[in-house]
């Protein structure tokens, strides 16, 4: 069955008095029957024992509650998998009209698919915000022409030497505010409880995470608090470690908002259920025309790309310490992978540009 897309985008414009046109789409999209290559698995399946090559067994003989599945025998291809889009976007718009052209967008979307961790044994732990997904984008972008000068509205009869300095400057800014990446907390160690599947923490009910940007007394930058470790020693590794009366059976620490999961489950984190740091940079560009002649024209431009110079903490998948009960838990360490001095939310960056026009 071939892959499907279903994609509807309504959408409502207004008309304004001086120039603005406000609209407001709505996007949707879903796909289905996408190609995934999961591997072939047996429910229930007990856990086979690494050293033994045996299923693991408690005391009594009997299987311990440790058991999923077995992915040995190899994969299949399938188009089982799907992913779906929806956004709100909302854009304001002014032409430009008296030397001034604004225009300002607004997007709120979720985007939903799956990873490939536990997607064969289970796609709902498999299933969250997509890695690089970002709920809320503000995007405002500006030019404005100084009105000074030969024809325009003040100085406008000025001589041809006073207009070579005074007139023909343009401002210009883009602003880029965002929304942070999902990230999915995890524990420090699952083997004691669990030796296969995700390694994330149960989420309590009614708990605040406080999730926020925090420095300590020693400038370190904190993303979320770090909580007392959900530890649960020893770890389970041969058949004889639990009981019906082990501690993994029967007791589960908890710390703040979090809880060890109890013994052969996995944690009811979702994936990407938490998001980082926002990101936010703003160009602006000052430029300065010359006429030499009706033909002959050059322009000066000064670009300052992220002017205020504002970092895009790193705090996604692949950044910071999203493990709730480690050393250092919750610290940043570094920017976003993409924001490199030669990207556009990268380190601040000046440029001069000299254009000639015959």
């Amino acid at each position: 069955m071939p892959a499907t897309v279903r994609l509807t985008t309504p959408t409502k414009q207004f008309d304004c008095k001086a120039g603005f046109a406000p609209s407001i789409p709505q996007a949707n999209r879903r796909r289905f029957n996408l190609n995934g290559v999961p591997a072939f698995t047996y429910p229930n399946f007990p856990v086979i024992d690494p050293v033994t090559g045996l299923p693991k067994l408690d005391a009594s003989g009997n299987p311990i509650p440790l058991t999923c599945c077995s992915s040995d025998i190899g994969n299949y291809f399938g188009n089982d998998a799907s992913s779906h889009y929806s956004a709100l976007q909302v854009k304001v718009e002014k032409r430009f009209a008296s030397g001034l052209q604004f225009l300002g967008h607004y997007t709120f979307s979720h985007a939903y698919n799956y990873d490939s961790s536990y997607y064969s044994v289970d796609p709902r732990f498999s299933y969250g915000p997509d890695d690089f997904s970002r709920n809320h984008v503000f995007v405002i972008s500006t030019v404005y022409e100084l009105p000074v000068g030969r024809g325009k509205k003040y100085m406008g009869d000025i001589g041809r030497a006073a207009d070579f300095l005074i007139g023909g400057w343009q401002i210009s800014n883009t602003t880029n505010w965002s929304g942070g990446l999902p990230f999915t907390p995890t524990l420090g160690h699952c083997g004691e409880i669990s030796d296969a599947g995700p390694c994330r923490p149960d989420v309590l009910p009614g708990q605040s995470f406080h999730i926020g940007k925090t420095t300590d007394a020693n400038g370190n930058i904190f993303w979320f608090t770090p909580v007392s470790s959900l530890d649960q020693s020893p770890e389970i590794i041969s058949a004889t470690d639990i009981t019906g009366t082990d501690t993994c059976l029967v007791a589960r620490p908890t710390s703040g908002p979090f809880a060890l999961p109890a013994c052969g489950h996995i944690g009811n984190a979702h994936r990407n259920s938490f998001r980082g740091p926002h990101a936010l940079f703003s160009d602006l560009s000052l430029a300065k025309s010359f006429n030499f002649t009706e033909k002959v024209r050059a322009q000066f431009r000064f670009d300052a790309y992220n002017v205020f110079n504002h970092p895009v903490l790193g705090f996604s998948s692949t950044q910071g310490n999203l493990c709730v009960d480690c050393s250092g838990a919750g610290k940043i360490t570094a920017i976003e992978a993409d924001a490199s001095p030669n990207a556009p939310n990268g380190m601040r960056q000046l440029q001069f540009g000299l254009r000639f026009t015959f």
